[in-house]
């Protein structure tokens, strides 16, 4: 059996990826930028729409020449690697969405869950983490830039409303 990985310079090789749920709230891509904060991570969207992280890591059995050195050996899912899939062989993956960055990812979140919604959401999720009340939350935001003042002006109207007492006859 032949090796057509002699000619490659081991790039499957240096990265692994999971599927991951597609995000459909706040909450689900703020899990999704947290992933982004950390080194060699991305995240994409295939061309059919499922959702993957990206990990950046050499395999420990790749060596200084880029070869396999346990080929005869390799796992499964190595053995599995069909050659039409190959970075060598192969064109673009053809992702819909590549994220590489945090502020990438959110400024897809704005644009897929509207911009209000997404904003609105903010300030509700980050005010209960913190135990503050969403108005003080949205004052913070809107002074960090992360909210519009449209949303910080409709927390004044969408307020809680001080009840009238009742009076006695």
């Amino acid at each position: 059996m032949s090796n057509p990985c002699k000619k490659c310079k081991g790039l499957c090789c240096r990265y692994f990826c999971f599927e991951i749920d597609e995000p459909d709230d706040y909450e689900e891509f703020e899990d999704i930028r947290w992933y982004l904060y950390h080194e060699a991570i991305s995240v994409h969207i295939e061309e059919e729409g499922d959702w993957f992280i990206q990990i950046e890591n050499r395999c420990k059995m790749l060596d200084n020449e880029y070869q396999c050195s346990i080929y005869d050996d390799r796992p499964l899912i190595c053995r599995n690697y069909a050659d039409e899939d190959c970075e060598i062989t192969s064109a673009d993956y053809g992702y819909q969405e590549e994220f590489k960055t945090p502020e990438q990812l959110t400024e897809y979140a704005r644009k897929t869950l509207g911009e209000e919604t997404y904003e609105r959401e903010m300030v509700r999720h980050r005010a209960k983490a913190e135990g503050i009340a969403r108005r003080e939350m949205a004052k913070r935001l809107f002074k960090a830039g992360l909210i519009t003042e449209g949303v910080l002006k409709s927390r004044k109207k969408t307020g809680k409303k001080k009840r009238k007492k009742k009076t006695e006859r």
